[in-house]
């Protein structure tokens, strides 16, 4: 293709290496989109309080896409500059509808600036500094709007679990998943029709950049929706196995800068 007025890239298995950290290829690759003046955006499932191991692309596009698109935060502040909030008394319907024919999910919150989960969830966030812990009712009281609902379960996994749900949820509200290196299953839930598609057309409308003119990178099944959705997507060698079925432009693996690589050879 011709060369890209925009980049996006998913971050965790897709353009961080799997140590987590952001590799010095991935990093000049940035700049080499800086200087053509090509906007680096960032569209991941990570919530604004992990975006920190973006401290080493200082030229990245300075706003970056959250939650699944669940709201775009200031990349200097990690404050929200957009957020599309679910509806609570609809939320809470779909989640007690869930409990029900799924007996042993729990929840998890997540709102522009923080976190909140079940006693009983297993979310490893709930050892952050700063969480609230209590019932859906509590939690979203004192939480305030949310953006993003982690399901969690204990003995199904994240696949199984999207399969199980996704006939009990319809088109309520928008359910995904990513893989989790944790023993126990979990889907993402953000409002209807918010995903990380539908968060980068609003900031590519803003920047006047049309779908065909962008190129975007992911691994899992949350960034399908966003690769479906720009001129070219790439899914790198370590995605997801239902990501390969999708049509898009395999490249190496986020172990082998696939996501770097590739940008520095359609900028050359």
């Amino acid at each position: 293709m011709t060369r890209p007025r925009l980049i996006a890239t998913d971050l965790d298995g897709t353009f961080l290496r799997p140590d987590g950290n952001v590799s010095a290829l991935n990093a000049r690759a940035v700049e080499k989109a800086a200087e053509y003046g090509i906007p680096f955006v960032v569209a991941t499932g990570r919530p604004s309080r992990w975006l920190g191991v973006l401290d080493a692309v200082a030229r990245a596009h300075p706003q970056v896409i959250v939650s699944n698109g669940g709201a775009v935060v200031d990349l200097a502040t990690r404050t929200p500059i957009l957020e599309f909030p679910l509806v609570t008394a609809l939320t809470i319907g779909v989640l007690d509808e869930l409990r029900q024919q799924i007996p042993g999910m729990t929840y998890g919150f997540e709102t522009g600036v923080g976190f909140g989960c079940e006693p009983d969830s297993p979310s490893r966030q709930r050892q952050e500094p700063g969480h609230f812990v209590g019932s859906v009712d509590e939690l979203i009281a004192a939480l305030g709007p949310i953006i993003k609902v982690l399901g969690f379960h204990p003995g199904i996994d994240s696949e199984h679990l999207t399969a199980q749900a996704a006939p009990i949820i319809g088109e309520r509200l928008t359910l995904t998943h990513a893989s989790v290196s944790q023993p126990y299953g979990m889907i993402e839930l953000t409002a209807p029709g918010i995903s990380k598609a539908s968060t980068l057309a609003k900031v590519c409308a803003d920047l006047h950049v049309d779908a065909a003119d962008v190129i975007a990178f992911g691994d899992m099944p949350n960034d399908a929706d966003m690769l479906d959705w720009v001129g070219q997507g790439f899914v790198v060698a370590n995605g997801h196995h239902t990501m390969k079925t999708r049509g898009y432009t395999e490249v190496a693996s986020n172990a082998e800068d696939g996501v770097g690589r590739t940008i520095l050879d359609l900028l050359s």
